[in-house]
């Protein structure tokens, strides 16, 4: 499957809520137990500084699939998060392809504005999906980051 990267925009977000409201897809988040109230989606997505980017991913006829988030873009180990909304579309590979993709977007932003090294990510120690695909990419599984989620870091 080919997939693109786009850059979210505030025409994405009703999408995104949507997704992101879905008990399949907010099972994976830490620190979400419920569908999204729109005030909250919109203030987490002004709340990205300038060291977050969050990302459409797109299917290559267009039709947008999922998102992926980089964040702490001026740290040695930016954070990159993934969710696939289209749940259709889980087990496909394209999550696995999505995080290639902001890995690659990674590689780049840091060659030119960085002195990254490393990308890590945090999971849930119950989303196995998300451990398989990070242990497919080269990320090994680390410390404890909270209460029954651990970090996943690889070297870029």
């Amino acid at each position: 499957m080919n997939l693109i990267l786009r850059e979210a925009q505030y025409s994405d977000l009703s999408l995104m809520m949507a997704w992101r409201s879905h008990p399949l897809v907010y099972k994976g988040f830490y620190t979400q137990q419920r569908p999204l109230e729109w005030f909250e989606h919109c203030r987490w997505f002004d709340a990205r500084n300038q060291d977050w980017r969050t990302f459409i991913v797109f299917e290559e006829c267009g039709r947008p699939v999922g998102v992926v988030t980089i964040g702490q873009l001026d740290h040695w180990s930016p954070e990159i998060g993934y969710y696939i909304g289209e749940i259709s579309l889980w087990g496909k590979g394209v999550g696995t392809r999505a995080v290639e993709l902001g890995i690659e977007w990674v590689r780049g932003y840091a060659k030119d504005h960085t002195h990254a090294t490393h990308i890590h990510t945090t999971i849930k120690d119950d989303n196995i999906a998300s451990q398989k695909i990070m242990k497919k990419l080269g990320f090994k599984k680390g410390m404890e980051a909270r209460k029954g989620e651990h970090y996943w870091q690889r070297r870029l």
